[in-house]
Protein backbone atom coordinates (compact mmCIF):
# COMPACT_ATOMS: atom_id res chain seq x y z
CA UNK A 1 0.00 0.00 0.00
CA UNK A 2 1.19 3.50 -0.35
CA UNK A 3 1.17 5.95 2.60
CA UNK A 4 2.95 9.47 3.10
CA UNK A 5 6.10 9.27 4.52
CA UNK A 6 8.23 12.64 5.87
CA UNK A 7 11.80 12.93 5.39
CA UNK A 8 12.66 16.45 6.01
CA UNK A 9 10.93 19.82 6.10
CA UNK A 10 8.50 20.68 2.98
CA UNK A 11 9.84 16.23 2.13
CA UNK A 12 6.80 14.23 2.08
CA UNK A 13 7.11 11.01 0.05
CA UNK A 14 4.23 8.93 -0.98
CA UNK A 15 5.82 5.34 -0.53
CA UNK A 16 5.14 1.73 -1.06
CA UNK A 17 4.63 0.42 2.62
CA UNK A 18 3.66 -3.24 4.05
CA UNK A 19 0.26 -3.92 4.52
CA UNK A 20 -0.64 -3.81 8.92
CA UNK A 21 -1.28 -7.07 10.32
CA UNK A 22 -2.52 -7.81 13.61
CA UNK A 23 0.69 -8.62 15.72
CA UNK A 24 -0.81 -8.63 19.40
CA UNK A 25 -4.01 -10.81 20.40
CA UNK A 26 -6.08 -6.82 21.27
CA UNK A 27 -5.00 -4.99 18.03
CA UNK A 28 -6.98 -4.21 14.78
CA UNK A 29 -6.59 -2.98 11.21
CA UNK A 30 -8.69 -0.11 10.26
CA UNK A 31 -9.75 1.21 6.62
CA UNK A 32 -8.94 4.51 6.27
CA UNK A 33 -11.18 6.45 4.00
CA UNK A 34 -10.17 10.01 5.39
CA UNK A 35 -7.96 11.24 7.46
CA UNK A 36 -6.69 14.13 8.84
CA UNK A 37 -3.75 16.55 9.48
CA UNK A 38 -3.46 17.90 12.34
CA UNK A 39 -1.47 20.99 13.08
CA UNK A 40 1.21 18.92 14.94
CA UNK A 41 2.24 17.46 11.72
CA UNK A 42 2.96 21.13 10.81
CA UNK A 43 5.57 21.63 12.91
CA UNK A 44 7.86 18.74 11.69
CA UNK A 45 6.85 19.37 7.79
CA UNK A 46 8.02 22.94 8.36
CA UNK A 47 11.61 22.17 9.92
CA UNK A 48 10.58 23.58 13.35
CA UNK A 49 10.18 20.61 14.83
CA UNK A 50 12.87 17.79 15.27
CA UNK A 51 11.73 14.21 13.62
CA UNK A 52 13.50 10.84 12.71
CA UNK A 53 13.74 10.85 8.79
CA UNK A 54 11.68 8.44 7.06
CA UNK A 55 8.43 9.07 9.70
CA UNK A 56 5.22 7.97 8.77
CA UNK A 57 2.83 10.82 8.75
CA UNK A 58 -1.15 10.76 10.17
CA UNK A 59 -2.69 10.29 13.72
CA UNK A 60 -5.65 12.17 13.41
CA UNK A 61 -8.08 9.20 11.82
CA UNK A 62 -11.17 7.36 11.27
CA UNK A 63 -12.82 4.62 9.34
CA UNK A 64 -13.99 1.07 9.02
CA UNK A 65 -12.72 -2.12 11.34
CA UNK A 66 -11.61 -4.42 8.75
CA UNK A 67 -9.66 -7.09 11.01
CA UNK A 68 -9.41 -7.54 14.87
CA UNK A 69 -7.44 -10.19 17.10
CA UNK A 70 -8.84 -12.38 19.00
CA UNK A 71 -9.05 -10.97 22.07
CA UNK A 72 -11.11 -7.80 20.97
CA UNK A 73 -14.05 -7.44 21.72
CA UNK A 74 -15.48 -3.98 21.82
CA UNK A 75 -15.39 -3.52 17.77
CA UNK A 76 -16.57 -5.60 15.24
CA UNK A 77 -15.40 -5.90 11.69
CA UNK A 78 -17.21 -3.34 9.87
CA UNK A 79 -17.66 -0.93 12.58
CA UNK A 80 -17.10 2.70 11.96
CA UNK A 81 -14.54 3.96 14.58
CA UNK A 82 -12.81 7.71 14.88
CA UNK A 83 -9.54 7.46 16.69
CA UNK A 84 -7.32 9.44 18.40
CA UNK A 85 -3.30 9.96 18.20
CA UNK A 86 -2.76 7.38 21.45
CA UNK A 87 -3.81 4.29 22.32
CA UNK A 88 -4.75 3.30 25.92
CA UNK A 89 -5.21 0.37 28.17
CA UNK A 90 -7.93 2.16 30.22
CA UNK A 91 -6.88 0.38 33.51
CA UNK A 92 -4.50 2.73 35.29
CA UNK A 93 -5.55 5.33 37.33
CA UNK A 94 -5.66 8.65 34.63
CA UNK A 95 -7.75 5.97 32.28
CA UNK A 96 -10.00 5.42 35.19
CA UNK A 97 -10.72 9.21 35.40
CA UNK A 98 -11.30 9.52 31.68
CA UNK A 99 -7.47 11.43 30.95
CA UNK A 100 -6.89 8.49 28.32
CA UNK A 101 -4.29 10.54 26.92
CA UNK A 102 -2.45 10.66 30.19
CA UNK A 103 -2.62 6.67 30.29
CA UNK A 104 0.53 5.10 32.13
CA UNK A 105 0.75 2.64 29.76
CA UNK A 106 0.02 4.65 26.80
CA UNK A 107 1.36 4.20 23.12
CA UNK A 108 1.38 6.58 19.91
CA UNK A 109 -0.66 5.54 17.06
CA UNK A 110 0.90 6.68 13.79
CA UNK A 111 1.08 6.10 9.92
CA UNK A 112 -2.18 7.04 9.44
CA UNK A 113 -2.15 8.95 6.24
CA UNK A 114 -2.34 5.88 3.91
CA UNK A 115 -5.61 3.22 3.42
CA UNK A 116 -4.85 0.78 6.50
CA UNK A 117 -3.81 1.17 10.19
CA UNK A 118 -2.81 -1.26 12.99
CA UNK A 119 -4.39 -0.06 15.98
CA UNK A 120 -3.12 -1.68 19.41
CA UNK A 121 -5.06 -2.05 22.83
CA UNK A 122 -8.68 -2.05 21.28
CA UNK A 123 -10.62 -4.49 23.57
CA UNK A 124 -9.41 -3.02 27.04
CA UNK A 125 -11.94 -2.46 29.25
CA UNK A 126 -13.05 0.98 30.51
CA UNK A 127 -15.63 2.68 33.15
CA UNK A 128 -14.99 5.77 31.39
CA UNK A 129 -17.70 7.36 29.01
CA UNK A 130 -14.73 7.50 26.41
CA UNK A 131 -12.51 4.84 25.16
CA UNK A 132 -8.79 5.48 24.73
CA UNK A 133 -9.18 5.52 21.12
CA UNK A 134 -13.14 6.45 20.52
CA UNK A 135 -13.13 2.69 18.96
CA UNK A 136 -16.42 1.65 20.58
Amino acid sequence: MQGAVLYGARDIRFEDRADPTIVEPTDAIISLPVTCICGSDLWPYRGVSPFPAGTPMGHEYCGYVEEVGRAVTSVKRGQFVIGSFFASDNTCPHCQHGYQTSCEHKTPVGGAQAPRLRVPMCPMPTTSPACSHCLT
